[in-house]
């Protein structure tokens, strides 16, 4: 062996191999998204039928007539007695049957006997047999086998007897049971709105209640800063009122929706989590105001699946879920009054009406004319909000963001399509027409 050799060295342990590092958590995406265009956009209508493609009814259940107006009728309703509920005589008068009066005349006058009296507030009392006659008073049940009342001048009482000196018509001065309403007729059918009117037909006929689906429970959770709600003092330049909650909720509320409110939290993953884990409970739709989506998203994971577009006609991304065990619906709106309300009215009022079995509504398009001109974006839609009037349409002034002062002065959308340059003054427009 030789005497410098160097000793073999000890073998190295094997280097394990690292594990992956563990994915990051993202959000579900809801299947089925449709295609967008070659700007990346998705089309208005295409993602309003996506979203309500994702949206189920309701479950109707049986509803107290006092809380049911606005509702849809989920059953077809069936009178099941007359109304008036019986036949009564219109005048004072004899009950008769028309047949034993055939002939009568001043040479040839019948004479009945007189087998009773019936009072307006007295039963029916024993039927009436062939060849008498029966004293009733206006409004009194006319008794079984009578098919005529003679008025009480028409007829001569003596003794316990009347004679009659003319013939009477079939029916004549009777107000006959079912004349209004009649047993197995159809009140309502499936899918008629419960209006007060309505409502007041099913309470004549002895309803209580009717198979109807609720209001649908929508819950509205404010996440942005600088918001200040109404009545509060603004501290800072950088502060407003926050008029999209408002607005938001009386449109809910016109659409026919109960609406809760959780007041204005931190637009922090966490305080948005637990704001929409609370209103849960009690909601059938979750309306989300945030600005910054991408600081919210981890509050938002795993609690649903999500649709984040961007649409035609926006500026923002538009957010859609569903979360919860239930799968509720969850749209997230912008603060700005302007765009969340459009985007509402699109996208949120569909949600309500299909929720409530309802059918749904269809934005009102006219056709107008532009008194001054507007430019048109290079790639998207824009949706100009104007007053339209009998001399055109007057696009609003448009400076920095647009908020309820102008929306409030609007009764038209204008739809600019992309790529048109400058629509002069004059040109044929397209409008969407706010209630």
């Amino acid at each position: 062996m030789p005497l410098f050799s160097r000793a073999k060295a000890a073998p190295e342990p094997p280097v394990a191999e690292s594990a992956p590092p563990p994915a990051e958590p993202r959000l579900e995406r809801l299947p089925g998204a449709p295609d967008t265009d070659a700007n990346g956009l998705r089309g208005i209508d295409e993602h309003r039928d996506y979203v309500l493609s994702l949206i189920g009814e309701m479950r109707p259940f049986g509803i107290g007539l006092m809380e049911a107006s606005g509702l849809t009728l989920c059953e077809s309703l069936t009178c099941d007695l007359d109304l008036p509920i019986y036949t009564s005589a219109t005048v004072d008068g004899w009950a008769v049957r028309a047949s034993d009066l055939v002939g009568a005349s001043e040479l040839r006058p019948v004479i009945l006997p007189v087998k009773g009296e019936v009072a307006a507030n007295d039963l029916r009392g024993a039927a009436l047999t062939p060849g008498t006659a029966i004293k009733v008073g206006a409004g009194a049940p006319v008794p079984e086998g009578t098919d005529a009342v003679v008025p009480m001048h028409d007829g001569q009482e003596v003794g316990e007897e009347v004679q009659f000196q003319s013939e009477a018509r079939f029916q004549q001065n009777m107000w006959l049971a079912g004349s209004r309403v009649a047993d197995g007729d159809k009140l309502l059918g499936h899918g008629a709105l419960l209006t007060p009117r309505a409502l007041g037909l099913i309470a004549e006929v002895g309803f209580d209640k009717v198979l109807a689906r609720p209001r649908p429970r929508a819950a509205l959770v404010t996440a942005t800063a600088g918001l200040v709600e109404p009545g509060l003092p603004l501290t800072r330049l950088t502060e407003r009122y926050d008029s999209t909650t408002t607005l938001l909720a009386a449109s809910l509320r016109d659409d026919g929706a109960q609406v809760f409110t959780s007041g204005i939290v931190k637009p922090e993953p966490r305080a948005v989590a637990n704001a929409l884990n609370d209103q849960l409970v009690r909601a059938d739709m979750l309306v989300l105001i945030a600005d910054d989506i991408a600081a919210i998203t981890p509050g938002l994971i795993g609690m649903g699946a999500f649709d984040i577009a961007d649409v035609d006609g926006f500026d923002v991304p538009m957010v859609f879920g569903m979360v919860g065990p239930d799968r509720v619906p969850l749209l997230v709106l912008p603060s700005s009054p302007v765009r969340a309300y459009l985007a509402y009215e699109l996208f949120g009022r569909p949600i309500v009406e299909r929720l409530g079995g309802q059918e749904v509504s269809e934005p009102e398009l006219v056709d107008g004319q532009l008194t001054s001109p507007l430019n048109s974006h290079p790639t998207r839609t824009q949706l100009v909000l104007a007053h339209s009037t009998s001399n055109g349409v007057r696009p609003l002034p448009f400076v920095g963001d647009q908020g309820a002062a102008e929306l409030s002065d609007a009764n038209t959308v204008v739809f600019v399509p992309a790529e048109m340059g400058t629509l002069a003054a004059g040109s044929g427009v397209v409008c969407w027409v706010l209630d």
